[in-house]
């Protein structure tokens, strides 16, 4: 059955580039990709490929960088707000998209108290009184599940666990029910058990509110938890996109088997676990024809010259791989 929810974020042809003093970075190059009402798309692949900052394109944080969107289009429900005004950005953010940063002891003002962190939020974007403000922060922190709320509005980051900061993080991110929640490896940070409540609480957040989740991250397991569909970025591409199902039994790029099949699996013994051999290139000199390639063991003179297209491998299942070209016709 087709997927007849509509679109509520649709990244078209992305490019964001830094402007260094000895030369220019593209960090991400062409990205597409499209997030449906009511779900989760899982944005993968390992540090250094585009991921991050593709979520800082899309918040518009990129001021006071040396980064700039270059090109393309980032459309919220149908209006790009990748080249709108600062000021037009700033009523967006925290409204309609918010983002959960990876480590929330460096997004939290260590010198504000939780209830005025989270009451900001709620003032600047909605003509309310301070005591409501109050009482709405405290109703969505008691949702994220943390103890002696009343008191915890009282408190500095510093007198929090690691867990509870998030948990305070993730009530700042939706205490508007924002249409977007870009979340960029939350539970990096946390222990098994915590990361494990954090994500049960953005599952069950999520069908409460309705808000449409981006969830970035290097950790698949985490994707086959929490995600609807997957786009897998290498050096600032997209390489393969699919439902979570589709990519988990039938990963058709290399780059995509390389990170599955680094992952330990239950019951199986190994030595020691796969690898994928080299390390991500530096995006100011990359390699010709595909980027994969240089890590490839299945590469061939064709991709080592030639940098190919999507394929589409049906269902809804693309990849940018010369392996699938037999696969599909190019997109």
């Amino acid at each position: 059955m087709a997927d007849t929810r509509k679109n509520v974020l649709e990244v078209k042809n992305l490019h964001t580039c830094f402007f260094m003093d000895d030369g220019v970075v593209k960090s991400v190059d062409g990205v597409d990709f499209t997030l449906k009402e009511g779900s989760t798309l899982g944005i993968v692949g390992e540090s250094g490929s585009g991921k991050s900052v593709t979520s800082l394109s899309i918040m518009g944080l990129l001021t006071g960088t040396t980064g700039k969107v270059t090109e393309g289009e980032i459309l919220l429900d149908g209006k790009d707000i990748a080249h709108i005004s600062n000021e037009e950005k700033r009523r967006l953010r925290g409204g309609q998209i918010s983002m959960i940063f990876q480590e929330p002891m460096t997004s939290l003002n260590p010198v504000m108290k939780i209830g005025k962190q989270l009451t900001e939020c709620i003032l600047q974007h909605e003509k309310i009184s301070k005591k409501e403000a109050w009482q709405k922060a405290e109703d969505m922190l008691r949702k994220t599940g943390v103890p002696r709320v009343e008191r915890m509005m009282n408190e500095y980051p510093f007198q929090l666990s690691g867990g509870q900061r998030q948990r305070v993080m993730i009530a700042m991110a939706l205490v508007c029910r924002p249409r977007i929640l870009i979340a960029d490896e939350p539970t990096t940070a946390l222990d098994v058990t915590i990361q494990a409540q954090i994500l049960d609480l953005m599952n069950n957040l999520k069908k409460e509110i309705g808000t449409s989740i981006l969830f970035i991250t290097h950790d698949l397991g985490v994707v086959a938890e929490v995600c609807d569909e997957v786009a897998v970025m290498y050096c600032g591409r997209v390489v393969e996109k699919a439902d979570v199902y589709s990519l988990f039994e039938n990963p058709s790029h290399p780059y995509t088997r390389g990170l599955l099949g680094s992952i330990p699996k239950l019951g199986e013994e190994a030595d020691e676990l796969e690898v994928i051999p080299g390390n991500v290139p530096n995006p100011k000199y990359m390699p010709k024809g595909c980027k994969f390639a240089p890590r490839c063991s299945m590469a061939t003179e064709k991709c080592q010259e030639e940098e190919p297209g999507f394929f589409d491998l049906g269902g809804g299942h693309t990849c940018r791989c010369w392996l699938c070209e037999k696969g599909g016709g190019e997109k």
